[in-house]
């Protein structure tokens, strides 16, 4: 008892040391888009391809900023007033935030809740959206619609949308509808983007057939949000919309010259990988509770593929029989063996309290009194938070976020009675993750006893040992290390000189260096660059050959990255 009252003194000082890299929180700016279906946000559910590019555009700004996108399928700026939408969005502004505007694609339409006029109402309203925007103290952007890919054939006299033999020259669709918010910009002084030029150029420089695949071509037969596929000449995918989105916020950064400081500008020859060795996407198993099968279940089984997990414990669980609620909990050598072998035992609260239902010393305190014994029986601070019945509201998250590098407000259930888990339903889960581009949380409880626990362990077993057979496109990590990867990649900046034989990258990053250490991963675009010579600091990195790409590791914070390019 002696020896833990002194641990626990140790692991206190440690909490006041750590405290000092606490830095004060920044007010964040909020982007707020308002527009249609070619710039909404899209369901991720069953595979679906489709993205607006407003849907996209966080990939391009650091976390200083906030994408409020309230674009919808189907709306013109007639419709988008009219439900109410654009009331919404004006009691949510506040001084210094944007709002990007891009209508005309359903203005055109002759329905009379949708249609519009430009040079009269289509106008108006535009100049709404814009004046009212100022009266907040926030500051419009105007867009026009993206470019409809419509290449009719010789001699026809209708868009059709698609056609089943295409012509080879770009026609336009939308009409004055693009000149209306060029002229309401210019008559009020605000910073316009002719998006549709800039679409336009896009694909025509792509071509008739490579332009496809900005748009929503989907082949028979292979996803299941649409197994009878499609032919979608307006509607963007996950890679037109990352495109576009990327042309929009560079185009953003020419005229409105405040927010250029929180874009991330993306060379596509040469850019930090979205996850760790540019896998496409990324998954972290945690487990909640630290039940004693977790131990002796589901730690052998990761050795076994070589997966580290994350293990959300609560102190009094373990060290207070009363309160385990007769279910057997790990003991602390056991997670002291799993720390040290690469999983992450970390902080799930004291006694597993709602801490919704605490006031602020309460939430402290279950807090921090598990943040010591876990650095004192494990000798590492937990670095992330997971909430008891995934309760929180904005002050515990603030409280809980305090020196960590993440916490779970996101998870995807897996287990039995409750998640309903199969092989297939975590093989469809693990396939949507992939084409989203996305980070999988797991959250499991019981393995074959318990809350939520599996009708059978090996539905978990083998899913480990499918997504181990997947390893070179998934990323399994910690939680810890996602999370640390995902905010240093929003946030790291890259400062490019490019010569014929010899290019220079300088990350700036400007974050708790103590917090977020993970390495990052730099794509090169191989273009016929075979031989390549990488070195920081002097120092070589190793260069992985992955089919069109050259991919290393760096350090975000080691200075000046020379790429040299040798000839035979």
């Amino acid at each position: 008892m002696k020896n833990l009252k002194i641990k626990l003194l140790f692991a206190l000082c440690a909490i006041l040391l750590f405290s000092a890299f606490i830095t004060e929180k920044k007010d964040v700016i909020t982007i707020f888009m308002i527009g249609d279906s070619t710039m909404a946000n899209k369901s991720l559910r069953n595979g679906n391809i489709e993205r607006g590019w407003g849907q996209m555009l966080p990939n391009f700004l650091t976390d200083d900023v906030v994408v409020d996108n309230h674009a919808r399928n189907g709306r013109s700026s007639l419709s988008f007033i009219n439900e109410g939408r654009w009331d919404t969005v004006v009691s949510r502004l506040k001084k210094g935030d944007y709002v990007f505007i891009q209508f005309g694609h359903n203005d055109e339409k002759p329905s009379e809740k949708l249609h519009t006029d430009p040079g009269s109402t289509f106008d108006n309203n535009l100049r709404r959206f814009v004046t009212e925007t100022r009266e907040k103290g926030a500051y419009p952007v105007l867009f026009n619609s993206i470019v409809r890919r419509n290449f009719p054939p010789e001699g026809a006299t209708e868009n059709k949308g698609s056609y089943e033999k295409e012509g080879n020259i770009l026609v336009d669709t939308h009409g004055e509808y693009l000149i209306s918010p060029r002229k309401v910009a210019e008559e009020m002084g605000v910073p316009f983007v002719d998006l549709n030029e800039l679409t336009h150029d896009l694909v025509v420089r792509m071509g008739v057939e490579k332009s496809k695949e900005l748009f929503m071509w989907v082949p028979a037969g292979k996803y299941d949000f649409c197994p009878k596929g499609k032919v979608d000449n307006t509607h963007l995918n996950v890679y037109g919309g990352k495109v576009v989105a990327g042309i929009a916020i560079e185009a953003v950064a020419k005229v409105v010259p405040e927010l250029v400081p929180y874009i991330r500008h993306r060379d596509p020859e040469v850019y930090v990988a979205d996850y760790k060795d540019n896998k496409e996407c990324a998954v972290s198993y945690t487990f909640d509770d630290g039940l004693q099968e977790h131990y002796t279940l589901v730690f052998p089984e990761m050795e076994k593929v070589g997966f580290k997990g994350t293990f959300w414990v609560c102190g009094n669980t373990i060290e207070n029989e009363a309160a385990r609620q007769d279910k057997s909990r790990m003991t602390w050598p056991q997670m002291k063996e799993m720390s040290d072998k690469g999983h992450e035992i970390s902080n799930h609260s004291w006694s597993h309290a709602n801490l919704k239902h605490l006031n602020s010393d309460g939430v402290k305190m279950e807090i921090e009194k598990n943040d010591s014994i876990i650095g004192a029986m494990i000798g590492k601070k937990p670095l992330t938070f997971c909430y008891p019945f995934n309760a929180f509201d904005e002050v515990i998250l603030r409280k809980a976020s305090e020196g960590r590098v993440a916490t779970r407000t996101r998870q995807h259930g897996v287990g039995g009675d409750k998640s309903e888990s199969t092989v297939e339903s975590l093989d469809k889960w693990v396939k949507e993750l992939m084409i989203a581009g996305d980070w999988g949380v797991a959250m499991i409880h019981g393995i074959s006893t318990g809350y939520d626990a599996f009708t059978s362990p090996d539905i978990l077993w083998e899913h480990f040992r499918r997504v181990k057979n997947q390893e070179d496109n998934i990323w399994v990590g910690t939680f810890r290390e996602v999370a640390a990867y995902v905010k240093e990649r929003k946030n790291v900046q890259l400062d490019i000189v490019k010569k014929k034989s010899q290019w220079v990258v300088t990350p700036r990053l400007s974050l708790d260096k103590e917090l977020f250490d993970e390495p990052l991963t730099m794509v090169l675009d191989k273009k016929g660059r075979e031989k390549v010579k990488v070195s920081q600091n002097g120092k070589s990195l190793l260069v992985k050959d992955r089919d069109d790409k050259l991919a290393f590791d760096f350090n975000p914070y080691g200075g000046a990255i020379k790429i040299s390019f040798l000839t035979e």
